[in-house]
């Protein structure tokens, strides 16, 4: 029997990726194992402490190696805001065995309706030095290849609360590392001596998902106190749902742009600054604020106190450590902390859609921005860029070119069809 159940889902475009969480994936009783030991991941050596991951690092998002039933290896978004290990793209991944317990119908983010997934269990789940058994996945019935597209390389999935549950994770976002710890030797050994350097914030694990209190001040000074998801798969610095407090408003001199693409269709909404926002004794001076359009954003009824989340352009500006056993995320500033919060000032979303190749299109633009006035087009291929050729650049290269800094002066060079030609523009910040 098909059961339908809204799970945590995406929204993913060339310059912006939000992930959105929006209920627990499946009805109680179905993921009773989870709290089961067995399910854990391990360290492979039985005395094994702690081990090092090395990741890469694009539009702010974790992208670590997994291997799922003794596959090749996986490319995985490590991301706090996914409750249950899904394959999004089989890319890579063909001939895997999976059991498959039944299929079920999800909803996400966007304005469109429900799409297939299966729900396997039994599954063997491996990172470097570490391995779980008896893991649930969950498994798209299409190809949703937006992640791909939208980050420039191969993405396969994404992982969360298997690794968070099972380990104390270290994420150094300078050394492009992650540190996963037996929790019981870092309580011992560690935690006291990092106190002397780091931050610890109250962190409350609910339905899988990590939350934090936060604090934010609007442009008219007003001061609320938030609860955020606290989601490292998403890029953005901060979003908030104007549904789960009326004192929510947009900022007069906000944007309505498109936000990304989610599994159930585009997303659009306003991006914004707030005055200020604080973490604990840490604070932030005009961060960007997204506010996704009720459309395209359930909160379910155990959700009812979220008032938004917060992402990685934030969590990157420290080294962070999760600590679910001790409900606590730790927090250490590095050299970006006081980095300006950045977007796409051009007004066009640029994708690959054959990830890893430097063929760049444009898949959306926003209209009365630069690019438009300019005269480019959804579907425009990008050739160069002031003179450079785009085959020697990666999709995070022109992602930092759109989002530089006001005034500077852009020449693009464009394949339309069979006619090339080029377009000048000038950056602009219309909220600044």
């Amino acid at each position: 029997m098909k059961t339908k159940s809204p799970i945590p889902y995406f929204a993913v475009s060339g310059i912006l990726i939000l992930l959105f969480i929006i209920l627990p994936a499946f009805s109680q009783g179905l993921f009773c194992q989870a709290q089961n030991n067995s399910i854990h991941l391990h360290f492979k050596k039985a005395r094994q402490k702690k081990v090092d991951i090395h990741f890469k690092m694009i539009h702010n998002l974790i992208i670590i190696p997994v291997f799922i039933n003794g596959s090749d290896t996986l490319h995985f978004i490590l991301d706090t805001g996914v409750s249950h290990t899904m394959i999004t793209s089989m890319d890579g991944a063909e001939g895997i065995s999976f059991n498959f317990a039944r299929e079920i119908d999800l909803y996400g983010l966007g304005n469109g309706g429900e799409v297939k997934a299966f729900h396997s269990f039994g599954n063997v789940i491996e990172l470097p030095d570490v391995i779980g058994f008896n893991h649930n996945v969950i498994i798209l019935k299409e190809e949703f290849d937006h992640l791909s597209q939208g980050l420039g390389t191969k993405i396969n999935g994404l992982i969360g609360y298997d690794v968070f549950d099972s380990f104390t994770v270290e994420i150094d976002y300078k050394s492009r590392k992650i540190t996963l710890y037996d929790p019981k030797f870092f309580d011992e050994r560690r935690r006291d001596k990092k106190l002397k350097k780091w931050e610890p914030i109250a962190m409350d694990i609910h339905r899988r998902k990590p939350y934090i209190k936060a604090k934010m001040v609007d442009d008219y000074n007003q001061s609320m106190d938030v609860n955020l998801l606290v989601d490292s798969g998403a890029s953005h610095a901060a979003s908030l749902f104007q549904t789960s407090d009326s004192r929510f408003q947009i900022p007069d001199n906000s944007l309505y742009t498109f936000l990304g693409v989610g599994l159930s269709g585009d997303i659009y909404g306003h991006i914004g600054r707030a005055k200020r926002m604080s973490i604990g004794n840490y604070k932030f001076k005009k961060p960007l604020i997204t506010y996704p359009e009720e459309s395209s954003v359930q909160i379910s009824n155990y959700e009812n106190d979220r008032n938004g989340s917060l992402g990685a352009d934030v969590l990157k500006r420290f080294n962070v450590i999760f600590d679910y056993h001790d409900r606590e995320m730790l927090l250490k500033p590095n050299s970006d902390f006081k980095d300006d919060f950045k977007y796409n000032l051009s007004g066009i979303d640029v994708t690959t859609p054959i990830p890893d190749l430097p063929l760049f299109k444009i898949t959306k633009i926003r209209k009365g921005s630069p690019a438009w006035i300019a005269g480019l087009e959804e579907g425009d291929q990008i050739l160069t860029i002031n003179g450079l050729e785009t085959r020697e650049f990666s999709l995070s290269n022109i992602v930092q070119m759109l989002q530089s800094k006001a005034g500077r002066r852009m020449i693009v060079g464009i394949r339309r069809q069979d006619e090339q030609f080029s377009a000048k523009f000038t950056l602009e910040d219309p909220i600044k």
